[in-house]
């Protein structure tokens, strides 16, 4: 699980009006006084400038505004174990002969397959798998892979999140077995 800190920029606001930063999960909180009422102002990680602001005049909607933030602190750590959950499931479930699936492309969708051929703790080795094209419309189609016709060579991965990182602009996916839509222009 993630861990997180106070936003320096949380900490620095903080510091000018004498209150302390508080953590709500990954949320950094300021309370303080403002001339018209007190107000709350949060950042998520990374963010320079706070993500919600509130000026509460009564204590209903100072209480209403610190829920809100709960809630959206929550909302996160729910997200962040589902995606540490699917993370693990993937880990545990890919496989020497596993095919993946990479959907990329600007203006068309281009397809590639590849195939588990060796796994070394948290490295892969893919390579790259032919693919059978059907045409059912203008300039597209579904596609499926031909297990164990390759193309090219194996090349080495590392296995991050519930993916595999390819390239800058591809990233593979474990295949569920269906057809994939493509598309190609030129």
């Amino acid at each position: 699980m993630k861990t997180y800190r106070i936003n320096k920029n949380a900490a620095r606001l903080a510091q000018g009006t004498g209150f302390a930063p508080e953590l709500i999960y990954n949320i950094s909180l300021v309370r303080f006084q403002g001339r018209n009422g007190r107000c709350i102002a949060a950042w998520t990680p990374g963010m320079k400038r706070p993500r919600y602001v509130y000026k509460a005049h009564t204590p209903e909607e100072y209480d209403k505004a610190m829920e809100r933030i709960r809630q959206e602190a929550e909302r996160f750590r729910r997200h962040d174990e589902a995606v540490a959950r699917s993370s693990e499931e993937f880990r545990r479930s890919l496989r020497v002969g596993d095919i993946l699936y990479s959907s990329w492309g600007w203006e068309q969708t281009n397809i590639d397959f590849y195939q588990v051929i060796a796994i070394r703790g948290s490295a892969v080795d893919l390579r790259q798998l032919d693919q059978r094209t059907t045409e059912d419309g203008y300039m597209c189609g579904t596609t499926v892979p031909l297990p164990g016709v390759f193309k090219g060579k194996t090349h080495t991965h590392r296995r991050s999140k519930n993916y595999i990182r390819i390239d800058s602009c591809r990233t593979a996916w474990k295949w569920d077995g269906q057809p994939l839509r493509c598309s190609w222009y030129g």
